[in-house]
């Protein structure tokens, strides 16, 4: 029996999807919004002597999603990959008055993330799913429509081109199922939808600053650090750390309730000026005098995207169920085991909906 699978998002989970169908000899294509893959994966090369990971960074051992081809990453094993625990030596506090040392953070148990010394979760997202996918990734190439009435699937395209399959994969952030960026013929039943839009996925920022003097801790927490936590986050680090670098970069990170008073920002360059005079109150104007350059990636208002990550509002598993037997999801605010927000919860997520995809209603198998 012929099968054809479209996937539609070429971030984390559309990527290992791909790798999974291309591995089993499975038909695929990948449909892409943007002029670029990896999502909310993505690599900014030339700024300083070191990649830089614009969006996903962080090697998160604490979420406990294994994707099969992370496993060896994940355990900081990987040849391929040089890893450091991110456990900073240096850390302060600013309450928004007054800067504090507060270097006994650092003792706590609290659980402790790598981070790549010389590559970036794009370069392992290339390096391990993507070789092979490439001949089947259709970047600026927007969905408009997923029709599932009959025997196989029509996904029409913003330009009108129309790709059938026997099964479509739908891997596009949560924000975007929420804005209705995909018409689905039928309508998704009411129960999906509502579970699509208790989910929450808030504005999100990066920033990274190069400067000529280091006069900055390993980590810098913005406000309390026993508030907020990993999904309202608010923090100034060393991007340096670990690295094999001689440059002095300074990365900004804020996500949720504590990114709004950047996110509101208009432009860029509004943005960045707050920030720098955040920075000179905390340092006494060094932000400004040892400033070189700096670059900025707001996903709040980054196209096909519109924030930074899910919130686990709603059920992963109740987002990922399959809908008619031909529309299945992943993401990472979509894995079933509830293993989101990071990048191998995402992947993982793939692993399980492709194998939903490839077993027929009835217990069968789809061979190609």
């Amino acid at each position: 029996m012929y099968v054809k699978i479209i996937v539609i998002g070429a971030g984390a989970a559309g990527l290992t999807a791909g790798h999974l169908l291309e591995q089993r000899g499975i038909e695929f294509e990948i449909l892409e919004a943007a002029p670029i893959y990896g999502g909310r994966v993505r690599k900014l090369e030339g700024f300083a002597d070191f990649p830089i990971d614009l969006g996903a960074e962080w090697i998160h051992r604490w979420i406990s999603a294994k994707p099969t081809a992370f496993t060896a990453l994940l355990n900081g094993s990987d040849i391929q990959f040089g890893t450091v625990q991110d456990k900073p030596q240096t850390v302060s506090t600013w309450n928004g008055k007054q800067l504090r040392r507060r270097n006994w953070i650092r003792l706590l148990p609290l659980p402790i993330d790598l981070k790549f010394t010389d590559a970036t979760w794009f370069d392992a997202i290339e390096r391990l799913v993507t070789p092979n996918l490439i001949e089947r990734l259709h970047l600026n190439t927007a969905v408009a429509a997923v029709e599932y009435t009959s025997e196989m699937v029509v996904v029409t395209t913003d330009s009108g081109e129309q790709h059938v399959a026997d099964r479509v994969l739908v891997t596009i952030p949560i924000t975007m199922l929420q804005r209705e960026a995909i018409r689905f013929e039928p309508p998704l039943p009411d129960y999906k939808q509502a579970e699509i839009h208790k989910e929450q996925m808030p504005g999100g920022l990066k920033v990274f600053i190069k400067f000529s003097k280091r006069f900055y801790p390993d980590l810098l927490m913005m406000g309390s650090p026993l508030r907020g936590g990993a999904l309202n986050e608010c923090i100034y680090y060393n991007a340096a750390f670990g690295k094999n670098s001689t440059c002095n970069v300074l990365g900004f990170f804020a996500q949720g309730a504590k990114a709004e008073r950047y996110t509101t920002h208009s432009t860029d360059k509004d943005l960045f000026d707050f920030v720098r005079a955040e920075l000179d109150e905390i340092f006494d104007g060094q932000a400004s005098k040892y400033y070189i350059d700096h670059a900025i990636q707001d996903w709040t208002r980054e196209p096909n995207i519109w924030g930074s990550y899910s919130q686990r509002k709603a059920s992963g598993k109740k987002l990922a169920e399959p809908v008619g037997g031909k529309v299945f999801f992943a993401g990472e605010a979509m894995n079933a085991n509830g293993k989101t927000i990071a990048v191998h919860g995402a992947c993982e997520s793939a692993y399980s909906a492709v194998e939903k995809m490839l077993t027929q209603p009835s217990g069968g198998y789809l061979h190609p």
